[in-house]
């Protein structure tokens, strides 16, 4: 039985429907991503989870109990989910101890004490107790932010966007942080997100939302190894689709009867023993290159921690790993 679910959620601004009837569900202590675009319903999504929407139609449900239906509605205070704003909404006329305490009801002020620490001392973040807001960086902002939250004992935890408007090294470090305080703290989280990358860092599941409707939903290594369409394909990896009818002599080179594949970049692989290729165009992305190969007419992608310059070389490509679009 799940822990939490969303069922056949419909919301409409005015004449716009932005939801399409969006259903998942998580269990205790798991950790879901909602990622997409600008304007794929996952901002609102999470504002219905949390109350501060109220949807058309469908239900809401958490530890059994309806919090979103046609017959039942609770408050957003009376929820007991955190909500990690993406803009902090730390207190500023309150210091770091302040803030964190705010939320702790049912505990003497030592004891309300002892949580901010337990919680800054995960983080390394002991010395800021008697700072104020206007004194953090954004990164430490966002740590203190979380921090809060999870000082209430919120039965959901609800992050938007945590991660934006960092820079790289800033981010990285509140992903190892934010991983190891959900690891502990075993608190079943919801985060959306733009960024591919991050929701495979953090989450044990993906929902990739498109046009207010689920477009493909996994595990992270699925939905980057096995992509069930060309948006999940485009959305999370460098996967080359090709069309028959465009790519006729490659399809025949590698003895393809289908009319629309998917090819990961993992499955293809300089060989001295392959097929003819040509390196077009190549790209260092970091740990590698992404290269892009012409094969029997056609262009495909290929991933390598080798570097080659713009030159003849041979291919493998692994049929186990080619995908089937109908």
């Amino acid at each position: 039985m799940s822990y939490f679910s969303v069922k056949n959620i419909v919301k409409s601004f005015g004449n716009t429907e932005v939801l399409h009837g969006v259903s998942f569900t998580m269990s205790n202590s798991k950790r879901v991503a909602l990622v997409g675009k600008s304007g794929s319903g996952k901002t609102t999504i999470l504002r219905i989870i949390a109350g501060l929407e109220i949807p058309n139609s469908g239900e809401v449900e958490i530890a059994g109990k309806k919090v979103n239906s046609s017959s039942d509605y609770t408050k957003p205070e009376d929820r007991h989910f955190g909500y990690v704003f993406q803009n902090h909404t730390l207190f500023p006329h309150l210091n770091i101890l302040q803030n964190i305490t705010f939320g702790i009801s049912d505990e003497n002020k030592g004891r309300k004490k002892e949580i901010a620490l337990d919680y800054l001392s995960m983080l390394g973040l002991e010395s800021k107790l008697k700072n104020y807001p206007h004194e953090l960086s954004g990164g430490e902002k966002q740590r203190i932010s979380i921090i809060r939250t999870l000082a209430a004992k919120p039965k959901l935890l609800l992050l938007d966007e945590p991660f934006s408007n960092l820079d790289k090294s800033t981010k990285e470090k509140l992903k190892e942080d934010l991983k190891s305080i959900l690891d502990k703290e075993q608190i079943p989280t919801i985060m959306i997100t733009h960024d591919a990358e991050d929701s495979f860092d953090l989450a044990d599941k993906v929902i990739l939302l498109d046009g207010g409707k689920i477009a493909a939903e996994g595990n992270p290594e699925e939905l980057y190894n096995k992509p069930i369409n060309e948006h999940s394909a485009n959305y999370f990896s460098e996967s080359t689709i090709l069309e028959r009818n465009d790519n006729q002599h490659f399809f025949e080179a590698i003895n393809c009867n289908a009319n629309r594949i998917c090819i990961p970049t993992n499955s293809v692989r300089f060989k001295e023993e392959g097929q003819p290729a040509k390196i077009t165009n190549k790209r260092f992305v970091g740990n590698g290159y992404l290269y892009e190969i012409e094969c029997h007419g056609s262009v495909i992608k290929l991933y390598s921690q080798v570097s080659y310059d713009y030159e003849e070389i041979n291919i493998e490509i692994d049929s186990g790993g080619i995908i089937v679009f109908e």
